[in-house]
């Protein structure tokens, strides 16, 4: 453990904090000041006096006055401590706190618990207990002693795979842990810490219908996230009700949807499950729909909608539950024009009536819309003044209940709503500003904890800086940002990392339009995985790729080919979606103008005429053209940018780890799968260590990438004669031969990809847009302009199976709602490419659970499996060079 102790006295904003003439806080007046509700918190003894707990200490009777959920940073009921969870730092920090006109904050303890990840914290009922999880390492630890020398517990309790959610009981005697990929809730005995049951949420899932008529319950279905436990101030827990967020959309089963391509916005919904926790085995579920209008448009005029999802955070207020999501709007056209950076991801919060269990769409709010409006009625001008709340990672409510504010991790900034008695939002914002701006002290925020005391105040701890920043209420503003835990040394790899983390994550500067925070990496790409959305690209539908699978966990120099038909090579290629889906400038550059503009560019895609102040590369740099990586500072291209910001995100991108297999999976099921996935040659396309044949075999550079005279293009690969056909098209004609790169010519730059990674499955009709799916899944062929033809019919990039627990739908374009489905009859082509027998036989249920089994139990520690020799298969499966 690492102990440090300082102090930080913030007399110079002393004078502000007492004042009463801002909107919210303190004892003179205020919105966010105000009494507390009739019989919201139960004080000590309020039903009597201790119980025994089985370690023979004492347990309290009265109901919790804290809020029941955990976040990444919580407080102590009389706001004297804090506990800090550290994820990218792998540090847990205690504080002490004093609030008040002149707050000090002191680090008492800050323990290094290495690379587990400490994802959310929440506190016990005795007040000098925390409880952390460890993301990474699958465990709950408890901190006693907060008040006098906090210490870590001895034992821990263990969970299943990726616990991202705590929530204790209103008792304090029950800890209930979300576990991601297990798709389950475990309760822990807060005592002991030791696990006593489970609530099985696949099976509630399944239920619903939404993932097909076939579906049965098993591990990794549902993807439980954020929860919380209502608290009516008695002393009896059976009363109460639990609420666990879905983390993924889910298809509208039974809806009807429109007949045009507007039906892809609203086609799924979000869900929330709800559990008595007197009766744990009955789970049901709330679904939460889709916005029909957004209040935005796109480039073509349409009306657009957006599904919840991405559901990571929740809390409870005046009987209303509110769900922080990311509203996803995918129909094409998706980028190239400002009304498209709009039209995205929409942060936004909904609504569900607790007693009723049923949303409520009146008290729904879109943030996005909320603040334009806002900013278009006070005449803002249309620049970084201007800021769009992205991606909710934590809700608080002040104690008197109804005034809201959510930490927006893209954007760096905390934002204000106020409901008012009829439930519907009545404010946006305070009329001090618009939004909190933590920046450029603190960048991205986890998690807020709000004060209870006189003054209100709050601690919003934010990942990218390791500090805590104090908001005054009353005066809407920071008072300081305070370091709780250490960064890593000034230009190092870990410091490299971090901050290539902040860029993959933020929306403001370069990163989106007009440095407003619309959109991001993150926002596709959730703890840098994927959201499961299916995007209508310029290329076709496509669902977002989990990155864990970029780089080869076991040879960090190995990547594969970028994107589902191959189209990029390098990290930095990916400057081309900021700069054309989120409508930033970008960091490829030729100066650094404050704030950034567009004649900041180089402009590297080949495209004329140039604008003014651009400067055009001497050859295209974009895609599979040069080398955008040669551009960086340093690196050996002749045009370079004068930030190295790609090779920081590329940095984060190689650190990204896949999930852990679930815990509880069959052990003979995932032998029996792994023996069938060998014997019917599945490594063919998803064989070594990356789970992928695709790899980058070739260094991306003029010689081999010019997009006329580059090697990729004359040098051709040859199919062996026995080698199918149908597989690899490119190679299907005479000489069974074909070129790299797909050739030089007037349709190359639409469709431009590398041949030889290719292979096609049976996952794109032979004719028409209707996609290949059973009924009932709802994608159609086609590019961002909602009429081409999606590309598709040479084949596709075989993607990496670590992380399958991460989620459906699977294929390019969401094709199978599960596991299952994607061994159906409709898929028959892709499971039997190199075994034309393989589940045909009487015994294609069983093999089918066992393939899943086998499948969901990929992760970074699993053994490898070969790809298939020439000698085995009667032909070269791999058709790319080893080295070029």
């Amino acid at each position: 453990m690492r102990w440090r102790t300082w102090g930080i006295l913030l007399g110079l904003m002393g004078a502000a904090l007492v004042t009463a003439c801002g909107d919210d806080g303190g004892a003179g007046g205020g919105d966010d000041a105000g009494p507390i509700v009739p019989g919201e918190d139960a004080g000590p003894g309020q039903d009597g006096g201790p119980i025994d707990d089985p370690d023979g200490g004492s347990l309290p009777l009265t109901a919790r006055v804290l809020p029941t959920n955990g976040s990444a940073i919580a407080l102590t009921s009389d706001d004297a401590y804090a506990v800090a969870a550290n994820r990218q730092a792998g540090t847990i920090t205690v504080l002490r706190f004093t609030p008040g006109p002149t707050p000090l904050l002191e680090v008492v303890a800050d323990f290094d618990v290495g690379a587990s990840e400490p994802w959310s914290v929440v506190i016990g009922n005795d007040d000098d207990t925390a409880y952390v999880i460890l993301r990474e390492a699958q465990q709950v630890v408890r901190i006693d002693d907060l008040r006098g020398t906090p210490a870590l517990a001895p034992s821990r309790a263990t969970t299943g795979s990726e616990p991202t959610g705590i929530a204790i009981s209103p008792t304090g005697r029950a800890l209930y842990v979300a576990e991601w990929a297990e798709g389950r809730v475990s309760v822990i005995d807060a005592a002991t810490m030791s696990r006593t049951s489970s609530i099985d949420l696949n099976a509630a899932l399944v239920a619903t219908g939404v993932l097909g008529p076939t579906a049965v319950a098993r591990p990794a279905l549902a993807h439980p996230r954020a929860l919380v436990i209502t608290n009516d101030g008695d002393t009896d827990d059976d009363d109460e009700q639990l609420f666990v967020t879905e983390y993924f959309a889910q298809d509208r089963v039974g809806a009807t949807l429109p007949t045009d391509e507007s039906r892809f916005d609203v086609a799924k919904q979000g869900i929330v499950y709800r559990v008595a926790l007197g009766a744990p085995s009955t789970v049901t579920t709330i679904s939460l729909s889709p916005v029909d209008d957004t209040g935005f448009v796109d480039s073509a005029g349409n009306d657009t909608g957006c599904f919840p999802n991405q559901l990571q955070t929740l809390a409870l207020d005046s009987g209303r539950l509110h769900v922080g999501a990311l509203c996803a709007s995918p129909r094409g056209p998706t980028g190239g024009a400002v009304p498209n950076f709009k039209t995205e991801v929409h942060t936004a919060i909904f609504a569900i009536d607790v007693a009723t269990g049923t949303e409520l769409p009146e008290s729904r709010l879109l943030l996005t819309r909320a603040f334009t409006d806002r900013y278009d009625a006070a005449g803002t001008p249309d620049d970084a003044s201007r800021r769009i709340p992205l991606i909710a990672t934590d809700l608080a409510f002040i104690r008197a209940g109804r005034v809201g504010y959510v930490t927006a991790y893209g954007s760096d900034a905390v934002f204000r709503f106020v409901y008012g008695d009829d439930g519907r939002v009545t404010e946006v914002g305070s009329a001090a500003n618009s939004f909190i701006n933590l920046a450029p002290a603190g960048r991205l925020p986890l998690g807020i904890a709000i004060s209870r005391g006189a003054t209100v105040q709050a601690l919003v701890l934010n990942e990218a800086t390791r500090n805590v920043s104090i908001l005054a209420f009353q005066t809407q503003s920071v008072v300081s940002a305070v370091p709780v835990t250490a960064m890593p040394s000034e230009g190092s790899d870990a410091a490299h990392v971090l901050e290539g983390r902040r860029l993959f994550v933020t929306g403001l500067g370069r990163w989106s339009l007009n440095g407003q925070s619309w959109n991001s990496c993150e926002s596709c790409h959730g703890d840098g995985l994927t959201d499961n959305v299916t995007w209508y690209f310029a290329r076709g539908p496509r669902q977002s790729t989990s990155l864990d699978g970029s780089y080869d966990s076991a040879d960090p120099t190995e990547r594969r080919v970028f994107n589902w038909t191959g189209i990029f090579d390098e990290t930095h290629d990916f400057e081309l979606n900021t700069r054309g889906n989120s409508g930033g400038v970008g960091a490829i550059v030729h100066a650094t103008t404050a704030p950034p503009v567009a004649a900041d560019r180089f402009l590297f895609d080949g495209t004329t005429p140039v604008p003014d102040g651009q400067v055009a590369t001497t050859t295209p740099q974009a895609g599979l053209n040069g080398s955008t990586q040669a551009m960086m500072p340093g690196a050996a291209g002749a045009q370079r940018s004068v930030l190295p910001d790609w090779d920081r995100i590329d940095a984060y991108v190689r650190t990204i780890r896949a999930p852990h297999a679930p815990t509880s999976l069959n052990a003979a099921d995932v032998a029996a799968g792994r023996a069938l996935f060998e014997a019917n040659n599945c490594a063919g396309c998803h064989g070594t260590s990356m789970w992928t044949i695709s790899r980058v075999f070739y260094t991306p550079s003029e010689a081999n990438n010019h997009p006329v005279t580059g090697l990729l293009r004359s040098t051709t690969y040859t199919a062996d004669a026995a080698f199918p056909a149908t597989l690899n098209p490119a190679t299907a004609g005479a000489g069974r031969t074909a070129s790299l790169r797909f050739p030089a010519g007037p349709t190359a730059g639409a469709n431009d990809q590398i041949q030889c990674v290719l292979r096609s499955v049976g996952t794109f009709p032979g004719s028409g847009s209707l996609a290949v799916a059973p009924e009932g899944v709802v994608a159609s062929e086609v590019r961002q302009d909602m009429t081409t033809i999606a590309q598709g019919a040479s084949g596709y990039n075989p993607p990496s199976l670590l992380g399958m627990v991460t989620g459906a739908p699977y294929f390019h374009a969401g094709n199978a709602r599960t596991l299952e489905e994607v061994f159906a009859t409709t898929f028959r082509a892709h499971h039997t490419a190199m075994s034309v027998n393989f589940l045909i036989g009487g015994t294609r249920d069983q093999e089918v659970r066992q393939m899943v089994a086998f499948l969901l139990s990929i992760d970074e520690t699993s053994t490898p499996v070969d790809v298939p020799s020439e000698a085995q298969l009667g032909y070269d499966a791999t058709l790319c060079p080893d080295a070029f």
